[in-house]
């Protein structure tokens, strides 16, 4: 016979164990208040901190009065190879949050008045932690993985690269404006990705949350291309279409110049390789 949980024996209480410092990290964060993003003015520390969203626009309605983060992230003191003491002085994370209020102001349907901040200076030993277990607790953050490209580098020019989730509900940064669509969403997909996101973010924590995170995560992997680039061993080659119909469509409604961009449509042996691949992501 199986033993009950009461047999089960009694762990001795860690209080620097990572599951307490999560929630410790997380409660401090939640509890500091949130400020308006176009107000913040300077101050040193790094840390963590989270973007909410106010505004107007219908594919956030659910997010409006929730306080639940459409963004998360940190930046640290220091990064040196040589162990070198941090600069606690530096405004390390004022500046990550400014780099974002520049970026938010760019987009033509978004303003910095639409958002709050909420920040936490802590050590760099912390940070790391810290975004782990508010990104854990609120899964899944809408722009850090659902609409993903808000917070990362300005990617290149070339042909291969794609227009960003985040820029393509968010059209208006320059560095986006010469890249072709997405390379695996329409429109319609990336609205009804969002509202499913959203939908999770606000249920309780449950084993049905748990769930319904599970198969989202395994439908955002399950992606269907529209387009995308050759292998290395093809470089130079134009881009293979799968979804012409959304192709045309998408870089229609960013104007794009497609005269200018070379691409094929795929043939049905490449479609099937392309679901393979596809396949093959969502087991990983």
């Amino acid at each position: 016979m199986a033993p009950s949980p009461d047999d089960a024996p009694l762990l001795p209480f860690n209080p620097l164990g990572i599951d307490l410092l999560s929630r410790n990290l997380r409660e401090e964060m939640d509890g500091r208040p949130r400020v308006p993003l176009d107000q913040v003015e300077r101050f040193p520390g790094a840390g963590l901190y989270a973007l909410y969203y106010k505004g107007d626009l219908g594919i956030y309605e659910g997010l409006r009065g929730a306080d639940v983060p459409i963004y998360v992230g940190k930046a640290s003191a220091g990064n040196s190879d040589y162990g070198d003491a941090p600069n606690l002085a530096a405004a390390q994370l004022f500046r990550r949050i400014t780099d974002h209020r520049r970026s938010i102001n760019e987009a033509d349907n978004l303003d910095a008045s639409h958002f709050d901040v909420r920040y936490l200076t802590l050590d760099d030993i912390w940070i790391v932690l810290g975004e782990r277990a508010l990104l854990r607790t609120h899964s899944p953050v809408l722009w850090n993985t659902v609409m993903t490209g808000f917070g990362g580098n300005a990617p290149g020019e070339g042909r291969s690269n794609g227009r960003s989730v985040w820029d393509s509900i968010h059209p208006g940064r320059k560095r986006a404006s010469k890249l072709l669509c997405n390379r695996s969403y329409s429109r319609a997909e990336m609205e009804d990705l969002i509202s499913h996101g959203i939908e999770i973010s606000l249920m309780p924590v449950s084993e049905q949350r748990d769930k319904e995170l599970k198969e989202f995560r395994s439908r955002v992997a399950a992606a269907e291309f529209i387009w995308r680039a050759q292998g290395p061993e093809k470089a130079g080659k134009p881009i293979l279409v799968f979804r012409e119909g959304v192709f045309l469509e998408e870089n229609s409604r960013f104007g794009v110049d497609l005269g200018a961009a070379e691409w094929e449509l795929a043939d049905k042996s490449e479609a099937e390789t392309a679901e393979v691949a596809a396949l093959d992501a969502l087991q990983e």
